[in-house]
């Protein structure tokens, strides 16, 4: 994914705490490990998301990228922030087409009895998100076949209680 910086600033935002409060309950956890995971939330036609070797346990003010636009066709995002948006930026931002979605959750975490992707896709892949859209038909809470996991939800809270984190 090719990153296109409209503006290198610190993303202001409402949200931003109530990802923080998500992260540090996840990492608590023990559902991500080092910097392995990410976090966004739906924004109007945005969305924000935590960047790339982001700390979710820890999460500062310069680990939030807010996406202004994602073309998958060409795989470029406009982003507003000051560090890249996580490799999962393409996952995200086509899951968020389906309208009753507005968070969204990523561990390496693999969970029992859930749906799994059909075939492995690599991490950051437009064949990931496809996969993981195929998958959450059904499910809010998926595994993303040697990849980890997505909770989905209408908001973070939601998301979180898909992980049994609560």
């Amino acid at each position: 994914m090719k990153v296109l910086f409209l503006s290198r600033e610190k993303v202001e935002n409402p949200l931003l705490e109530e990802i923080r409060r998500v992260g540090k309950i996840v990492k608590e956890k023990g559902l991500v490990e080092e910097t392995f995971g990410n976090i966004s939330i739906r924004y109007g036609k945005r969305m924000i998301i935590t960047a790339s070797g982001a700390d979710l346990g820890d999460l500062k003010d310069e680990d939030f990228v807010e996406v202004v636009d994602y073309n998958p066709v060409t795989n470029i995002a406009l982003v507003i922030g000051l560090k890249n948006p996580s490799i999962e930026t393409p996952m995200h931002w086509l899951i968020y087409k389906k309208p009753e979605i507005n968070a969204i959750i990523h561990t390496h975490k693999i969970f029992d009895n859930v749906p799994t992707t059909e075939k492995y896709a690599p991490p950051g892949s437009l064949e990931l998100a496809l996969e993981a859209l195929k998958a959450l038909r059904n499910a809010n809470l998926i595994n993303l076949k040697d990849h980890g996991s997505i909770a989905v939800g209408f908001s973070l809270q939601q998301a979180l209680e898909e992980l049994k984190c609560l």
